[in-house]
């Protein structure tokens, strides 16, 4: 009997989560019907992330962010509310297409926040009594915010700027975290990462331009990424080797410092990274090697790793494991991503500064509000 209610509760929870699915994707439509281009470059986006012809946080976040902008400068909005209400739509549509790319719900949030923050530095303007009530303090107080239903003169204008900022903030943090290479890779070092990222490799690149050490590239098997991410530091004039995820453990005890980039950090300090840098962090661990991911801040995100099965996401084990090799009775799993925790992460390093994982929650505060934390 208590199976058969537990089976019902979840068939119930399912339909509702579709039938809200479906009223989402009803309201975008008809919100964005007057603005035909607009509608074409959303179904654009879905199809692209739909079908995985736009991968990587970077490439997702940067396509977010100009459709966000679009959206922004076409529509009209009576209040910051109705906004903020079409724009928690447009960001649920998005996250069901692809629903393991944080990236996406990360962005919606940042905008969220501009919304919030233009709308309140607006009441500000209009009395001493307003700016005493609703400070940006409000923010971060729940049950104390405004209904953001009064009419603010040039808000929209205000928001595209703080949308503009957050676009050049992430077409440029490449340049950004690569300004920090001096600070953190010193001369005849030899340095460890893990197959191929454009964060980690410009990075490595800046601080060869006046320091000399090794770089060790893990093949990160089977996609062996990490092949091309060898042949560009090659180019650059940079040492490097390449190595085979088993020799991992023995080559740790001449490595001086890990670098490994991150899909997304999560809300208690640790990072969601591609298959294979846990086994590396737990090596860095054994033998005491800082460990350093170099992240974006769009990659931060407010949710917690209760349930790692969300996060992640299974792919064809036939790029590891040939189908005459297997058994019968035999499930075979091939997950995307790792889960790295707090406590084997030493430094993080973003387009604005270097964190350790401990202060992730002081930067959610800066770039979030709690009312936005939870879109689906």
């Amino acid at each position: 009997m208590q199976n058969k209610i537990i089976i019902a509760s979840a068939a119930i929870g399912f339909s509702t989560r579709k039938a809200r699915s479906m009223t989402d994707e009803i309201a975008l439509q008809q919100w964005l019907a007057p603005w035909p281009k607009i509608q074409d470059q959303l179904n654009l986006l879905l199809v692209g992330l739909k079908r995985r012809q736009i991968t990587g946080s970077y490439e997702t976040s940067r396509k977010t962010t100009e459709l966000l902008r679009a959206v922004l400068g076409a529509v009209r909005f009576t209040h910051a509310r109705q906004l903020m209400e079409h724009i928690r739509i447009l960001g649920r549509v998005l996250i069901k297409a692809i629903p393991q790319e944080l990236a996406i719900g990360n962005v919606i949030r940042r905008v969220l926040f501009i919304v919030r923050e233009e709308y309140l530095n607006g009441m500000k303007t209009l009395s001493s009594q307003t700016q005493a009530q609703l400070s940006l303090g409000t923010i971060l107080t729940p049950g104390m915010e405004d209904d953001f239903t009064t009419p603010i003169k040039e808000l929209k204008q205000a928001i595209m700027e703080g949308v503009s900022e957050l676009m050049d903030e992430i077409e440029n943090l490449h340049i950004s975290i690569a300004d920090q290479a001096m600070e953190y890779i010193h001369a005849n070092e030899v340095i460890l990462t893990y197959g191929l990222s454009t964060s980690v490799e410009e990075f490595l690149k800046a601080a060869a331009k006046k320091r000399q050490f090794k770089v060790i590239v893990v093949e990160s098997t089977p996609v062996l990424n990490g092949q091309n991410m060898a042949h560009r530091l090659a180019e650059s004039g940079i040492d490097t080797t390449v190595i085979t995820d088993s020799a991992v453990f023995a080559m740790m005890a001449r490595v001086n410092k890990v670098v490994i980039p991150a899909i997304a950090v999560v809300a208690n300090g640790g990072l969601i990274a591609q298959s294979g840098i846990q086994n590396i962090a737990l090596a860095a661990k054994k033998f005491c090697v800082p460990v350093v991911s170099v992240a974006g801040l769009f990659k931060l995100c407010p949710l917690y790793p209760h349930d790692l099965d969300v996060l992640n996401e299974l792919v064809s084990p036939a790029h590891i494991l040939n189908y005459d090799e297997t058994l019968p009775n035999m499930d075979v799993l091939n997950p995307v991503n790792d889960y790295v925790p707090p406590e084997h992460v030493t430094i993080f390093i973003t387009n604005t500064g270097a964190y350790q994982p401990s202060y992730i929650y002081r930067l959610l505060t800066e770039y979030y509000s709690p009312q936005d934390y939870q879109l689906v």
